[in-house]
């Protein structure tokens, strides 16, 4: 051997570089949300009118009440922006608004978006809350139930 690492040591040595420097700029990572509990599986949904007419508002809503518990143990006395995510869903989009206890940023959300929860830095291994959820569609489009999946991501510097 010359002293000079083989091509094998290099390539491994870059690829062992890159994925460090791919930890250290941070980046968004799903979050553990499997120990919270909505107080009902399904929810029926009731005109905002009860007789909607020509031009008027077709929208139906529902309420529901969720113990959040997130695990965010994983980013412990970090600072962290917390966003909550409704996916992509089949048919017309779906609205939410919630209401917290504070220690989560109440906010609106529709399909296929995301929206910022908290910022800053977390002190506990878990954040509990309690959300008001309020749902919100066009009722004329909503002929079948439907699945909406919530999902929580944490981005970090």
């Amino acid at each position: 051997m010359n002293g000079r690492p083989s091509r094998l040591a290099r390539i491994v040595l870059a690829a062992c570089l890159t994925l460090a420097s791919m930890l250290a700029s941070g980046g968004t990572a799903r979050v553990d949300d499997s120990g919270t509990v909505v107080s009902q599986g399904v929810l029926p949904m009731r005109w905002r009118q009860l007789v909607p007419g020509r031009g008027a508002d077709h929208s139906v809503e529902a309420g529901v009440r969720v113990a959040l518990r997130l695990n965010l143990s994983r980013w412990l006395n970090q600072p962290i922006r917390l966003y909550m995510g409704l996916a992509p869903a089949a048919g017309e989009p779906v609205h939410a608004a919630w209401r917290t206890q504070g220690r989560l940023l109440p906010g609106t959300i529709r399909t296929g978006a995301r929206t910022l929860i908290f910022e800053g830095s977390t002190g506990t291994a878990s954040l509990e809350e309690t959300l008001e959820l309020t749902l919100r569609t066009d009722g004329r489009a909503l002929v079948s139930p439907q699945t909406l999946q919530f999902y929580f991501e944490v981005d970090t510097p």
